[in-house]
């Protein structure tokens, strides 16, 4: 969840104070100061699930607000060039956060206390989940140094999640039992599966027709486009088409080729609200670069499969 107030400069040390007896990292709570070209402002994040914590957490921010009116913290509209300026089009996401809970409660289960996620607008979907127990526990032994000993916290059992259509990744937290490793691959790959199950199943249908249709001409199909870049995201945005590149051996008329496709295209488009654009190249431009749409494509295009 998410919320920022703004505030006058002048109240940035007692603000800085509030904040800073506010935030608890281990209820995934998060509460600091930004300066931005804007202004002065008190940016807030907290856990969406489970909605128990939520909304006692949002609840302890709003008393923050009205326990101490001397702070003069005024709420930003959602939206807003100031909101926009501090969170940069990221926003809550409760269906990504529901998501990776449910997967999450699956391996560990009476484990996992809480989720947040947020999504931009293109898609790319950041996340953190916390699992009691999760990571080594084990304490300093009397012969490490006394430095270490003294700087030594129990893991948070925290795992960061950075989640896109064509490449997910996480960071857990180190020193995991057996168990809790082979709990936490099988967690993950029920994540990865979640986010790339939109476009890939696109991508997949319209890789096994053209199979179907050109048989052993068939050479490969590549993502090229807003697609292929490397904040792409998991969601096709309403105005971005689909622009996927055709390998073939061969062939004579590159329009014939394109009405061919469109033909077996047709009813995904209509299916999945969206423009599959398709575009033929021949295997050998494709190979050795002869023309400057197949090298900017052999670049960077993402394959298929």
């Amino acid at each position: 969840m998410q919320a920022l107030s703004s505030y006058s400069h002048e109240k940035h040390p007692q603000v800085a104070r509030a904040l800073a007896s506010l935030q608890n990292p281990a209820e995934g709570l998060i509460a600091d100061t930004f300066v931005t070209p804007k202004g002065f402002f008190a940016r807030f994040v907290w856990p969406d699930l489970p909605l128990a914590m939520s909304t006692k957490l949002g609840g302890l921010i709003g008393a923050l607000h009205k326990r101490h009116p001397e702070l003069n913290l005024k709420p930003v509209e959602k939206s807003s060039p100031e909101w926009d300026a501090v969170f940069h089009g990221w926003r809550e996401d409760l269906e990504s956060a529901a998501a990776i809970e449910k997967a999450f409660r699956t391996y560990f289960p009476n484990r996992v206390l809480w989720v947040e996620s947020e999504k931009d607008g293109r898609g790319r979907i950041a996340a953190k989940c916390r699992i009691e127990g999760l990571g080594d526990a084990t304490p300093p032994s009397p012969e490490t140094p006394p430095a270490l000993r003294a700087a030594w916290r129990p893991p948070l059992g925290e795992i960061s999640l950075n989640l896109f259509w064509k490449d997910s990744s996480a960071l857990p937290p180190p020193n995991l039992s057996e168990s809790d490793q082979r709990a936490l691959q099988s967690s993950l790959g029920m994540i990865f599966e979640w986010a790339e199950r939109r476009i890939r199943s696109v991508l997949n249908a319209l890789h096994d027709r053209l199979v179907r249709l050109y048989g052993d001409r068939f050479r490969g199909l590549y993502v090229f486009g807003s697609y292929a870049r490397p904040d792409a995201g998991i969601e096709l945005p309403e105005d971005s088409d689909l622009d996927v590149a055709l390998v073939l051996s061969d062939f004579e008329n590159a329009y014939d080729e394109i009405k061919r496709i469109g033909e077996a295209t047709y009813d995904l488009s209509l299916e999945h609200g969206l423009v599959v654009s398709v575009v033929p190249v021949r295997e050998a431009d494709y190979r050795e670069g002869l023309t400057n749409f197949a090298r900017v494509i052999s670049s960077y295009a993402v394959p298929v499969r």
